[in-house]
């Protein structure tokens, strides 16, 4: 498989080598592939030649097609096919004789032998860890790997924490901006996170907070929070986490009714103070198309009034309980401290975060916070993986 590499692709990035094709046939219109590992791969010629990664088919900058579908015969066949001597795949096709090369590696990851995305989650309770994953920057730098392995741990666990990095004002943004665009919400760009006497949240108080998340008021809540502490002197103020997924998937398992419940049942939050007025109804726990865990919204001070009959209304509220109660408990919840210099970032749409109560006679408190996408998140993984 050597000179693989420059056997060009439809995308920007590296496809390292894996399988070889040992063989390449035509049947029935179908290009079936046998691979070096004896597995064998039955390939539609519409799908072939749409991804073809010719100058005539595909913008060699932006990596974006040329070619129109509609320009595409619906009929279209393999009228050749081979493996060259840099074990590209090569069609020569119908309706016009158009030759098309293709990369082994990247054939094999887009067939469904291989996944083309970052890990799945690795659920967590309290008995897995005592405090977050914790990485140490250097001299208050932090370098492209170890942003790399900070982000590869939220990708994973759902959270981090950097340490040992400096109290500036500044530090927060500058850190977002290295993995994508600040998410901007109602509350302001870059947040501080103080006791305000005139607070248009609870996370403006002194008061303990129960395991929430952010912004659940909005149709699409931030997907990545940033939270970086300048000052610890007070006493209290624990942050607390929980692993959303984690309690979601052990009610599934032990109270299946609720569990139902949660994943179709709509709650509306909603801002309550001010003049702003969003409001967004979503279940509590949020499923993609084929039911696995998509987001967990949970934001226990802001929930409007529940919408249900009367027969409806008692085992909504059991169900909803019996999530706030597993997320709050020592089972699920870690609690450790802040210290100045501390940055945790976590996923806003799994990870439930609180604070216990802390005491501003005893000294001062500012967070300053953030928020960012999950695609940025899984975008600057895979910029680093290409690089």
């Amino acid at each position: 498989m050597h000179g693989v590499n420059i056997i060009p692709t439809p995308d920007s990035r590296y496809w390292p080598p894996s399988q070889t094709i040992l063989s390449a046939t035509i049947s029935h219109k179908a290009v079936i592939l046998l691979w070096s590992n004896n597995k064998e791969s039955k390939l539609h010629p519409l799908w072939l030649r749409d991804n073809c990664c010719c100058e005539q088919c595909l913008n060699q900058v932006t990596r974006e097609h040329l070619l129109d579908l509609r320009d595409i015969p619906a009929d279209i066949e393999a009228v050749t096919v081979e493996v060259n001597t840099r074990g590209a795949l090569c069609i020569t096709w119908s309706h016009g004789g158009h030759r098309s090369r293709f990369n082994p590696a990247w054939l094999y990851a887009h067939i469904g032998h291989q996944s083309v995305d970052t890990p799945k989650p690795r659920l967590w309770s309290a008995s897995d860890f005592s405090e977050p994953p914790s990485f140490y920057a250097d001299h208050g730098q932090i370098s492209e790997e170890l942003l790399n392995d900070v982000l590869l741990t939220v990708s994973r666990y759902g959270f981090a924490r950097l340490r040992d990095l400096t109290t500036d004002l500044e530090l927060v943004e500058q850190f977002a901006q290295r993995i994508g665009p600040v998410r901007e919400t109602h509350f302001d760009r870059i947040f501080d996170v103080v006791s305000k006497p005139d607070g248009d949240s609870n996370a403006y108080t002194s008061h303990c907070l129960a395991a929430h998340t952010d912004i659940p008021t909005r149709e699409s809540p931030p997907g990545i929070q940033i939270l970086h502490c300048r000052i610890a002197d007070a006493k209290g103020g624990e942050s607390t986490m929980t692993d959303g997924f984690k309690v979601a998937k052990d009610i599934e398992q032990q109270f299946p009714e609720h569990y139902k419940t949660l994943t179709t049942t709509k709650w509306c939050y909603a801002n309550r103070a001010g003049p702003k007025d969003y409001r967004w109804e979503a279940p509590t726990i949020g499923l993609n198309e084929s039911g696995e865990l998509l987001e967990i919204r949970m934001l226990p001070f802001s929930r409007a009034p529940l919408q249900a009959s009367f027969d409806e209304v008692g085992s909504i509220y059991a169900a909803l309980r019996c999530y706030m109660e597993k997320a709050n408990s020592k089972e699920y919840q870690i609690s450790f401290p802040f210290k100045a210099g501390d940055l945790i970032i976590f996923d806003n749409r799994r990870i439930l975060h609180g604070r216990g109560e802390f005491y501003p006679q005893t000294g001062d408190r500012a967070l300053r916070g953030t928020y960012i996408e999950r695609d940025d998140v899984m975008s600057k993984i895979r910029q680093y993986q290409n690089q």
